[in-house]
């Protein structure tokens, strides 16, 4: 199936929502939100303003069916790749940084003010791992996620944690630096 028809059945799936107006609206000025980037389904800019920022540079922001709110920045480094799937949404104020590689999968939840990047350090070069987060993960407000973590289908992340390293699936993370509580 070619990304435009996927385009086009998801556009489709909204038109037959119950709530077609304010889903029509949100996906129109996801539509206007510049910056370079793919993927195949429609970006929905939720409820009001600032607009969310999209920043490539020279690198790649691959979206699916997503929704973000308002202040929501996504940013490339260098050649930097961000991708988020279907389902997913970003809300107030988080901030997406990548140098290196950024994946969301489906259906996760990324709460305000949050901040995900591929930074390993602090120091004047900056290192790089990827960071890649399953399906149906859900990170609390203010949490930090940092480069070289890897969170399995289904983690849960404590608010204002700060997580760096590979967990399994299902694990509730709390605390700086997280660990598993549950």
């Amino acid at each position: 199936m070619t990304a435009n028809l996927q385009r086009l059945i998801a556009l489709l799936r909204v038109l037959r929502s119950r709530d077609r107006r304010y889903s029509s609206v949100a996906y129109f000025f996801g539509a206007l939100l510049s910056g370079r980037r793919g993927g195949v389904g429609p970006v929905a800019w939720l409820r009001g303003w600032p607009m969310p920022e999209l920043h490539a540079g020279r690198g790649h922001i691959a979206l699916g069916d997503v929704g973000l709110y308002p202040g929501v920045r996504l940013h490339c480094s260098g050649t930097g790749h961000i991708a988020i799937g279907d389902g997913s949404f970003l809300n107030r104020r988080a901030r997406v940084f990548s140098g290196r590689k950024v994946q969301l999968g489906r259906r996760c939840m990324v709460s305000w003010q949050t901040v995900i990047t591929d930074c390993i350090n602090l120091d004047p070069v900056a290192a790089f791992e990827p960071v890649v987060l399953e399906d149906d993960v859900w990170i609390g407000s203010r949490a930090i996620i940092l480069g070289g973590t890897r969170l399995g289908r289904g983690c849960v992340v404590a608010a204002g944690s700060v997580v760096q390293g590979v967990f399994p699936a299902g694990v509730v993370l709390a605390g700086k630096p997280a660990g598993v509580i549950g």
